[in-house]
Order: C-alpha cells, then sequence, then structure tokens
C-alpha cells in the first residue's frame, strides 16, 4: 500500500475535484467563477457583406446605395439586438430563432439588396444580382458581426483603390463626429395637431447624424478618398437629407395651421473634434416641440421626454480596434432614445393605457435595448484589451421628464 503525504493528497484531490473545487475556493475567497460562456455574450448574425461585392457604382447612384448599405447594417444590429434578448430571456420552440428573427431579417435584406440594384440601374450601370446575399447564418457566442460600413470594405465609387487621404483621421481610431446645429430649441408654438409628425421628423434628423457618424468612424478606421471625401461622401449627402427632414418639419406646421419657418440654414453640418458627442435633438434640456417648451406637461398634446444617463462620457478609453463598434453602440443609444421620445410623443397627442403604461410599454423596454447595446459596448472593448466594464449596465434605466 503506497502512502501518501498530505500534500500529496491535496493535489489528488485538487485533480479529481478539478473546476468544482477551483470554484469553492474562488467563492470562499468572494470571487466569482465564470463559465465558459458567460464571456462569450450571445450569438450574432452571420451576413454575407454587401459593399465588397460591388464594383464601378456610377457617380449618380453612390448615396442611394451608400444609404441602402447603412440600412443592411441597421437590420444586422437589430436582429443581434433580438438575439441578445432571445440570450438573455429564451423564448419559443427549436425554431424560433430561425421564423422570428433570422426569417425576418432576410426579407428585410432582400428588399434594400433589390433597391442597392435599382439605384445602380437607373443611374445606366448594370444591375448585379445579389439575391444571394439575403440569407444570413449565426456567428459563434460574441463573435461581432460583419458590417458593410467597417474597416477593411473598400468605397463603391469610381475611386476604390484609392486610400491615399487621410482625410479626417484622427488617430488612435478616434473619429470626428458631425457637428449639427439643433433644431428643436429653434422651434415655438408648434400646433398640437402637427406634434407628432414634428417629432417624428426630429428623431429622423438624429438618424441622420448618426448615420453620418457610423461613416465618420468607419473612415477614421480605414481612410479613403481625396481631401474632399468627408464632405462630399458624408456631409453633401447629409445635408440633402436634412434639407428634406426640415422642409417636411415646415409642412407639418402649416398644414396645422401655424407659421411655417425657415429652418433652410440649419441644414449644413461641419465637423466636431475627434471623440467629441453630436449634439441631437432629442437629449433632455432641448425644450418640446410643443407650445412652451414645457418637457415635464403630458398634456394639451405636449409630449414627456425620456431622460437617460449619458454614456459616452462614462466610457474608459476605447481602445482603436473597437472604436467603430462603440460607435455605432452608441448611436444606437441615441436612436433607442429617439424611437421613446417619438413613441411618448404619440400617446401626448393619444393618450392610452393606465397610470403605469408609459412604463410597461416605453421606459421598460427601453430599459431592456439599453441593457443589450451597453453590453455589447462592454464586450467590444473587452474582446481588445481584456478589461470589460460591465459596470456600462448600471447606465440602462432611463426616467421620464
Amino acid at each position: 500500500m503506497v502512502r501518501r503525504t498530505q500534500n500529496q493528497r491535496k493535489q489528488a484531490a485538487l485533480k479529481v475535484g478539478g473546476v468544482g473545487i477551483l470554484a469553492v475556493a474562488l467563492l470562499g475567497a468572494g470571487l466569482t467563477l465564470a463559465s465558459a460562456d458567460d464571456s462569450a455574450g450571445p450569438q450574432t448574425a452571420n451576413c454575407p457583406t454587401v459593399r465588397d461585392k460591388l464594383s464601378g457604382v456610377p457617380a449618380a447612384a453612390v448615396n442611394g446605395v451608400e444609404q441602402e448599405l447603412a440600412n443592411l447594417d441597421k437590420q444586422i444590429e437589430e436582429a443581434n439586438a433580438r438575439l441578445a434578448a432571445q440570450a438573455a430571456n429564451p423564448q419559443g420552440g427549436a425554431n424560433f430563432i430561425q421564423n422570428a428573427i433570422l426569417g425576418p431579417l432576410a426579407s428585410k435584406r432582400t428588399a434594400a439588396l433589390d433597391r442597392i440594384g435599382i439605384n445602380i440601374n437607373r443611374a445606366g450601370g448594370q444591375r448585379p444580382n445579389l439575391a444571394s446575399l439575403a440569407t444570413c447564418g449565426l456567428n459563434a457566442p460574441g463573435a461581432p458581426s460583419a458590417l458593410n460600413g467597417g474597416a477593411g470594405n473598400g468605397d463603391i465609387g469610381a475611386g476604390n483603390a484609392n486610400n491615399g487621404g487621410n482625410n479626417g483621421n484622427a488617430g488612435a481610431g478616434a473619429a470626428q463626429t458631425a457637428n449639427c446645429p439643433t433644431v428643436r430649441d429653434k422651434l415655438s408654438g408648434v400646433p398640437a395637431a402637427a406634434v407628432n409628425g414634428v417629432e417624428q421628423e426630429l428623431a429622423n434628423l438624429d438618424k441622420q447624424i448618426e448615420e453620418a457618424n457610423a461613416r465618420l468612424a468607419a473612415q477614421a478606421a480605414n481612410p479613403q478618398g481625396g481631401a474632399n471625401f468627408i464632405q462630399n461622401a458624408i456631409l453633401g449627402p447629409l445635408a440633402s437629407k436634412r434639407t428634406a427632414a426640415l422642409d417636411r418639419i415646415g409642412i407639418n406646421i402649416n398644414r396645422a395651421g401655424g407659421q411655417r419657418p425657415n429652418l433652410a440654414s440649419l441644414a449644413t453640418c461641419g465637423l466636431n473634434a475627434p471623440g467629441a458627442p453630436s449634439a441631437l435633438n432629442g437629449g433632455a434640456g432641448n425644450g418640446n416641440a410643443g407650445n412652451g417648451g414645457n418637457n415635464g406637461n403630458a398634456g394639451a398634446g405636449v409630449a414627456q421626454r425620456v431622460n437617460c444617463p449619458s454614456v459616452a462620457d462614462r466610457l474608459p478609453t476605447v481602445p482603436a480596434q473597437a472604436a467603430a463598434e462603440v460607435q455605432r453602440e452608441l448611436a444606437n443609444l441615441d436612436n433607442q432614445i429617439a424611437d421613446a421620445n417619438a413613441r411618448l410623443a404619440q400617446l401626448a397627442v393619444r393618450p392610452e393605457g393606465g397610470p403605469n403604461f408609459v412604463q410597461n410599454t416605453v421606459v421598460g423596454p427601453l430599459k431592456d435595448r439599453r441593457v443589450a447595446a451597453l453590453n455589447r459596448i462592454a464586450t467590444a472593448i473587452g474582446r481588445v484589451d481584456g478589461n470589460r466594464p460591465a459596470e456600462l449596465v448600471n447606465l440602462a434605466p432611463c426616467s421620464v421628464n
């Protein structure tokens, strides 16, 4: 019979107990032992990229094609948010993800891919066959989705091979952002009948800024084009879209009996310093589009607004490799606020539900979406430097002004 020393017996016990004994030791020290899946995160959509399948896009079609490429990326990000919610709170049967997430995603992608072909064909180019790019699968948990706006995908225009200009690259992945005049604070005396339409257009203006910021982030990560690339491919198209939205605001007001404001001077945007956030119309303190701008008054057609903690100024140093993804999620957070404010604007015009209706249908779902976006930001940072800022989820809850 072989006798073992006390030390040998301890080592053998560790080998037999394996992870279980290690877990006990860590828990006894006040530490948490994460499973292999805890840090991996949810699965994400694995979709074919489209930008790199396009070449020789006519100049007249570039703006429309870029909008659809941005739409494709938004569709992926929305699907990823649903996948994250499904991972946190599983529901449905074995085919739920295919039927409720990937199937609808393929349908939306088919429509966007068709619009890309139509844009190219209308401008005199040969319509590409992109139908095979509609169907998406799933990445491994935690793996990022390939997007069309990300680094390395090149430009769709005639200058595809030209990466010579370092236009707008702030270095270390820090992107410039669009510096646009705010609009909400320039409005007053909006008729109650126009509030809902005006709120929707203010949300559109914010989405346009966020799309431009996503492109600026991609440009910072992968500079392309010449000295005028940002002006011609990002700020110029942004001004055109803003002009249309500002016109619709004026039309809404005029149709409801108000005096049509002259907002044309608010269309043109410049650039903020690298890393500075864009001023948006959905943020707290910008006033309300309704009479008197009293944010706290939910009656008489004047909408309440959500009040959410800011995130950009609470982030640790963002690694260059994560900058574009973090910028996209910051834009996503602003989109979520804009959507919630648009819903509150509808409720101001057409109240419904009981005393907890806003909490249950607006503020609660907004918190869930913010948790998913904040987790993606933390994962993007942690994936690069190993220091995942898990405390960001504390910024998820919002209140109502």
